[in-house]
């Protein structure tokens, strides 16, 4: 298990960890009350993740003191400081135009992420490799779009879909730089 590399979802918990301690049940409480849902686990999969994150030496537990007699002690998940580095080595994965259809929403659950783990430069060179990524990847759909002799509207009218989703992405992303760039960013 040491050489198996994490899982978007187990990143995502290593980067909530990373912000503050937590047990599963907020973990998960987290996950439901926020656009998040999207990696809202059952318990199956959630606590695996956690205990996987554990061996690998990511976050470590402790049991604080109880306030009153519940049924099971509450484990919270705390990062260590490898956890930590993994974290920011994550957020720092360079964006490949390859990337931003299948991982867009990943790409986005990093820049939140870094709000309070970089210091601004950072973040914006990030957001700079995004706008890449994204100039690239439509620039590919719209060469594709026209080269390719389609059998009938869907494909075409599917395609334009994701050109103008991606199309959107990249402006968000300029448009996002931009109000970073003019309104100084706190340091973490």
């Amino acid at each position: 298990m040491a050489g198996r590399q994490l899982t978007s979802f187990e990143h995502i918990l290593l980067g909530l960890i990373c912000l503050s301690p937590s047990s599963g049940y907020d973990l998960k409480r987290i996950m439901a009350a926020t656009p998040m849902g999207v990696y809202q686990p059952s318990s199956g999969a959630l606590y695996p993740a956690l205990r996987r994150l554990e061996l690998k030496g990511l976050v470590r537990t402790h049991a604080p003191d109880r306030d009153g007699e519940s049924a099971r002690p509450r484990r919270v998940y705390e990062s260590t400081q490898a956890g930590r580095a993994a974290h920011v080595s994550w957020l720092r994965t360079p964006v490949e135009p390859a990337t931003v259809s299948r991982d867009l929403g990943l790409h986005l659950m990093r820049f939140v992420m870094m709000e309070h783990t970089f210091l601004p430069e950072e973040v914006l060179a990030f957001l700079d490799n995004l706008k890449d990524a994204l100039a690239a990847f439509t620039a590919e759909l719209e060469r594709y779009t026209t080269v390719t002799r389609f059998e009938g509207r869907h494909p075409r009218l599917a395609l334009g879909h994701g050109l103008a989703v991606h199309r959107a992405s990249l402006r968000w992303a300029e448009e996002t730089a931009a109000v970073l760039s003019a309104a100084p960013m706190p340091s973490p």
